[in-house]
Formats: structure tokens, sequence, C-alpha cells
């Protein structure tokens, strides 16, 4: 079943890709330059916001020419969203997105998209209606901070069948990036998604540790090693 499901990532070599689109998600527009920071949290309390649309501000103009940005959430056209519309998605928030330039706005056509999180207590999880990676059957390993590292097989709760579209709240290491499955995966290419690319689900740990430069061992405990006490070495000498 998992071998069906992709996450969907940025594509780094697309000419549509930009590299880092240095504008300010806000509940409001910003006409003063320098834009100010938000005072919001993006994507965690979007929940709380009750309009239906929110404000991207750029200091300058950007060539904003993808389909598809990973965003503190998700920025997607508005050709891509009709087609998510159509999809089953797990629990989210969905706003118009205007983009100002320069205190001014622009043309840009964007929604912006944010999972719920569910409720957490602890770092844990819950609410078994948004765990959608099932840690009973997948191989992980636990890292510093003694979350996930989906280093092996991964495996979907029953609940994740329900949709076509989801995050995982119980992966941090992937919680990020939008799942989805091949259904989904065949309507987005046939839209020809400018920016993106499906990476299958289970290359895509290694997929993103390695466009990290991370290793491994960066992210696992350290190991002690055994002290020995000082007359170990001295004994073999004897």
């Amino acid at each position: 079943m998992t071998e069906q499901y992709f996450v969907l990532m940025e594509d780094n070599n697309s000419p549509y890709y930009s590299a880092y689109p240095y504008g300010i998600l806000s509940q409001e527009p910003d006409i003063e330059l320098p834009v100010k920071a938000s005072q919001f949290n993006f994507p965690f309390d979007v929940k709380d916001i009750s309009g239906d649309e929110i404000f991207w501000n750029f200091d300058k103009p950007e060539p904003l020419l993808f389909d598809y940005c990973q965003f503190d959430g998700h920025v997607v056209s508005a050709e891509i969203m009709a087609i998510l519309d159509s999809l089953r998605l797990a629990p989210y928030f969905k706003k118009r997105l205007t983009v100002y330039m320069q205190g001014k706005q622009t043309e840009h056509d964007y929604f912006y998209i944010a999972f719920e999180r569910g409720e957490w207590l602890k770092g844990v999880q819950q609410d078994p209606q948004f765990i959608f990676y099932d840690e009973q059957n997948s191989e992980f390993q636990l890292d510093r901070e003694g979350d996930i590292l989906p280093t092996g097989h991964i495996a979907l709760t029953a609940v994740a069948t329900k949709y076509d579209v989801f995050e995982f709240t119980n992966c941090c290491f992937l919680s990020s990036y939008i799942v989805l499955n091949a259904e989904a995966k065949e309507k987005l290419e046939q839209q020809g998604m400018k920016a993106g690319r499906f990476v299958p689900l289970q290359e895509a740990f290694n997929t993103v540790l390695a466009e990290s430069m991370d290793e491994l061992s960066d992210l696992l405990p350290k190991v002690k090693k055994p002290i020995k006490p000082w007359f170990a070495d001295v004994s073999k000498k004897s």
C-alpha cells in the first residue's frame, strides 16, 4: 500500500523554483518598508485566523513563477488549488494569499494551506484521527530529542487511507511535507506542476537527509564511550 504514496517536495532544479522567497506571511498587508516581521505563528496558529485571506509581504519584487512552494505551510497556485479541492484532504485550513511587493498589491494568484495539527500533550499527539504514521509497523530510530527518524519502512495507519492528501503529525522529520496517494499525484502531474516534484514515500527520509547535507549520525543521540580505569592499560603492560 505505502509504495503507492509519495511526498511532495520543491524541485530545486526547476526554472520556476525560487531558492528562498523573502516574504513575510501576515494577517494584514504591509505598505511600509521594510516589511515588519509577523507576530503570528504560521502554520501552527492558522486555525485562529477567522478570515479567508492572508498576505505575503515582500520588500522587493520577486519572480514568483512556481505552482508549489513550501513556506511555513504550503503555497499553491490557483490551478493546483482547484485540483486539491477535488481530492480528499485531511482537515486543513485554506486561505487566499494576496501578495504585496514594495507596498503594492500584485496580481499573483496563490492560496495558502496549513493542515490541522490536532491536540498535543507533552509532545505526544492526542488525536487518533490525526495519526497517519503507523509507529507500531514502521521502522525508525529516535533522534537526540526523542523524535522519530523514519530510517526504515514507513507504514500508514488505517486512518490515512481515508484521505488522498495529508501531513504526518507524529513524525516530526517529515511533518512539514505533504503526503499524497498515486491518484492525487497523477492529477497534479497532469496539470504540470511548476517547481514541485514527487518522491516515493519510502525514499523521502534519505532524500531530505541528503539534500540537507546532514549525516544520520548527526541526528542520533551521542553514544558515550566507556571510560577505562587508569590501571587497565597498566595491567596489559605487566
